[in-house]
């Protein structure tokens, strides 16, 4: 299937979503069987809510990471849930620079490269694409949790901004924070990840953010929570992609300087494979 016929089968989607009034929406499987059924038992689910504007090798740093460490510990065949997870507001405002449905084409190569990155045999990583009206992670998780209750954990992928904007009573009028989100707590973990950042602050702010919710300093958030917190740095990115095409390049990146504005910026000056993992200059075949 050519990358314009994709982005059109997807478009035909991300109408079935707002036509249907669906509340999230599966529009991928890399395997047959993966959330076929809302009863498919799954402990953990993985769910990496992105805007894929474009996915890069940082994307798949993120989501390989909880990855290495379930198979770290498992001792049998292992079988890892990941679900690639895209806010569609309206399908019918055009989003910029990549239209919605050619980012779910992205996602869609992107997720091969997820599965292909499985550290031995023994592993298999099972990826879904879903597509939600949804921005607020909140609304996320309850339409995950009820079209799929065989899940017994969602666990989050999110950056230290995205975990300050989660914790941002703003958000949430009329409410208190505890109350907004005290069942996103119960049935959610967060793996977030820090990056060095002007807006954000020091990778030891960062963590003294999360610390002190746990010391009871923040009095707006319970300090449990920080307990479903687990906050890790970028670390060395090597092994996760010496097998994966075009890997000598992004090897020697350091993906917490990675972000898909830079990767856009990159690609404006030619330079597209020194960022992405795939090469998407070119849309006449996958």
């Amino acid at each position: 299937m050519s990358f314009a016929a994709a982005a059109n089968f997807y478009r035909k989607e991300l109408r079935m979503l707002f036509s249907e009034g669906q509340r999230i929406r599966i529009v991928y499987r890399s395997s047959p069987d993966i959330l076929l059924s809302p009863h498919d038992r799954v402990d953990s689910l993985i769910v990496f809510d992105s805007s894929y504007n474009p996915p890069t090798v940082a994307h798949l740093g993120l989501v390989r990471k909880p990855i290495g460490l379930v198979t770290t510990s498992a001792r049998s065949k292992t079988v890892i849930w990941v679900l690639l997870m895209l806010g569609a507001k309206n399908a019918d405002k055009p989003s910029t620079p990549a239209a919605l449905e050619e980012r779910l084409a992205m996602m869609e190569l992107f997720s091969r490269s997820v599965t292909a990155s499985a550290p031995s045999e023994q592993v298999q990583i099972k990826v879904a694409i879903a597509i939600t009206p949804f921005a607020r992670f909140i609304d996320k998780a309850e339409a995950v949790a009820d079209a799929f209750p065989g899940v017994q954990e969602q666990e989050y992928l999110t950056g230290f901004d995205t975990l300050i904007r989660l914790l941002d009573s703003k958000y949430y009028p009329g409410q208190s924070l505890s109350t907004a989100l005290d069942k996103f707590m119960s049935q959610c973990s967060i793996v977030c990840y820090i990056r060095d950042s002007p807006s954000y602050g020091t990778a030891s702010e960062q963590q003294s953010y999360v610390d002190d919710i746990g010391n009871g300093k923040n009095d707006q958030i319970p300090r449990a929570w920080a307990s479903k917190i687990d906050l890790r740095p970028y670390e060395d990115n090597t092994e996760i992609f010496r097998k994966l095409p075009s890997a000598s390049l992004a090897c020697s990146l350091d993906l917490s300087l990675v972000s898909s504005t830079s990767a856009r910026d990159a690609a404006k000056y030619g330079k597209v494979s020194s960022i992405y993992v795939f090469h998407f200059s070119s849309r006449d075949g996958w």
